[in-house]
Order: structure tokens, then sequence, then C-alpha cells
């Protein structure tokens, strides 16, 4: 009887290893080890702080790496804010993605007060960018 004990807890705590083990993998290690293999530094550490914070991780790291790849220097406690303070934080990097390739001068402040002033950053910057490549045909044209 006590040998069923045992082995009964062996199985439990086990059991319970693995499914915190599989947890780590799955929402912990696996953005970390996409941040690593896209060259954008962040700590394992700091994931797991936003974990316990609440924050949407998926949707920060993802702001993260594009930030990093187009060479955007945003600080991810930055982009954890804005999430936090309801900002769309994927919006507001596309949008300064898309003004640095149109050479539109916006800083992650700007952006992120249009954000949360209720504005939708990437629209209001294509429009001015529209606006333009508008007048600058209107000129070409006299």
């Amino acid at each position: 009887m006590n040998n069923d004990i045992i082995i009964t807890i062996i199985i439990a705590s086990s059991l319970i290893i693995l499914g915190c083990i599989s947890f780590f993998l799955k929402k912990i290690f696996s953005p970390w080890l996409q941040c690593k293999f896209s060259n954008a530094k962040i700590s394992i550490f700091q994931l797991i702080g936003m974990r316990l914070r609440r924050v949407p991780l998926e949707t920060i790291v993802e702001a993260y790496i594009y930030s990093c790849k187009a060479g955007i220097p945003i600080d991810i406690k930055t982009l954890e804010a804005h999430c936090l303070a309801g900002g769309n934080v994927l919006n507001v990097v596309h949008a300064l993605i898309y003004a640095k390739d149109s050479l539109i001068k916006l800083d992650f402040k700007q952006a992120a007060t249009m954000d949360l002033a209720g504005g939708n950053v990437l629209e209001i910057i294509k429009g001015y960018q529209d606006k333009k490549l508008r007048e600058l045909l209107e000129d070409l044209k006299t």
C-alpha cells in the first residue's frame, strides 16, 4: 500500500513538472528563441516579467522584431507601456516603418500619442504621404 502511494506521488509530481516545462517552452522560450534568431536583443527574464504582468507577449515580441529589423530602435519597455496604456503597438510600429520608408519624420512618442488619441496612425501617415505625393505631382504638372 505504501508503494502505491509513493508511486502515485511520483507520477503526479512528474506530470506537474512536465506541465510547467511545457508551459515555459510554449509561452516563454518560443518568443525568446524567435527574438534570438531575429537578432532582437531581449532577455528571457524580460519575457517572464511581461508574462507575469499579463502583457500580450506575442504582440510585443512581434512589434519589437519588426522595429529591430527596420532599424528603428524602440525599447521593449516602451512598447510594453504603450500596450498597457491601451495602444495598438503593432499599428504604431508599422506606421513608424512606413514613415521611415517614406522619409516622414515621426518618432515613437508622436505615433503613440496619435494612437492613444484614437487615430489610426498608419492610415494617418499613409494619408499624409498621399497628400505629399499629390502635391508633388501637381508641382510637376505646372
